[in-house]
């Protein structure tokens, strides 16, 4: 006597195979898109947390001195917030005044990459036809969403948030 399988065992296992692909195929189409959304919500917290932590240090230290680039100044405004996060435009390395470990700027990159496009100005470019943009307001210290390529404002809050 033959031991196989039947025609009929194996269009049930295929039938079987088909729907769990079916469940799960979902479930793993947008990992990168979930990823690079982590990934921006955490350099934003860490950027934002860190503000507020100089700040808290400016409100319980009056003579507090923040003076990241040495140049003598305090890099404060009148409300004791940081007036610049990194040292400008062009930069290889972004939010560098108040991350321990700086994110690295686009530079030859086009995409998947954080870049200042103005003092106090930042965007994340997933591709060409999607930018994320968030402004730096040194008044209050906030990171903001703005309107940006692709993604409204709203968006952004949702990412970032």
């Amino acid at each position: 006597m033959k031991k196989a399988f039947t025609l009929i065992e194996l269009i049930f296992v295929i039938v079987i195979i088909g729907l769990l692909a079916v469940v799960a195929v979902p479930k793993f189409m947008n990992l990168t898109t979930h990823a690079k959304n982590a990934s921006i919500k955490s350099i934003v917290t860490s950027v934002q947390d860190s503000i507020e932590n100089i700040h808290s240090k400016w409100l319980v230290n009056e003579d507090f001195i923040w003076d990241p680039d040495g140049d003598g100044n305090n890099d404060l405004n009148d409300n004791g917030y940081p007036t610049k996060l990194d040292s400008g435009k062009n930069e290889s390395k972004l939010f560098k005044y108040v991350l321990k470990i700086p994110v690295y700027a686009c530079e030859d990159k086009t995409q998947s990459c954080w870049k200042e496009y103005d003092d106090n100005r930042y965007e994340y470019i997933f591709n060409q036809n999607k930018i994320l943009k968030i402004d730096y307001n040194a008044t209050d210290g906030l990171l903001e969403c703005i309107d940006g390529v692709g993604i409204t404002k709203e968006d952004c809050e949702k990412i970032i948030y």
